[in-house]
């Protein structure tokens, strides 16, 4: 029992290196969630009058691809969180590994990448609304959104 000091010594150092490794990990190496959302805060129409300088009549023309834009991502969403709701169930219920969980996933992917395919439509669909210059301008903010997403 004469080594008992050493051995808590030993422990708290080991414990001490451990909490530093968390500390460090959710720090410096994780992603901020500021890091994956929009650059502009002050949102998409912002972004639109302030980088690409639409005009009155585009602004009216644009308003109305958003109401349908806006009503699909809308149902998107709502599938996304009620698969998510059902995920959550199945692993309550079975596990992380019960045979319902792989078609749950594959809903809520399915969801997603109808949204994803949802976004591209819409910026197709801006673009015959936005001049020439502006789609440019449009098509490098969001290569350049994407990359910042993606960690480049």
């Amino acid at each position: 029992m004469k080594n008992l000091p050493q051995i808590i010594f030993f422990l708290l150092i080991i414990a001490g290196a451990g909490f530093a490794g968390v500390w460090v990990g959710q720090t410096a190496l994780m992603p901020k969630q500021s890091d994956v959302v929009p650059r502009n805060s002050k949102g998409i129409h912002a972004l639109l009058h302030e980088e690409l300088h639409i005009s009155t009549q585009q602004e009216k023309d644009i308003e109305g691809v958003e109401k349908e834009y806006n009503r699909l991502k809308s149902l998107y969403q709502v599938q996304m969180k009620a698969a998510n709701m059902e995920l959550a169930q199945a692993i309550q219920m079975g596990g992380y590994e019960a045979p319902e969980i792989e078609p749950i996933v594959h809903k809520i992917h399915g969801a997603m990448g109808s949204l994803q395919a949802l976004s591209l439509k819409h910026l197709a669909d801006m673009q015959k609304i936005l001049t020439e210059d502006q789609n440019i301008k449009l098509r490098e903010m969001v290569v350049e959104q994407l990359q910042h997403n993606a960690g480049e």
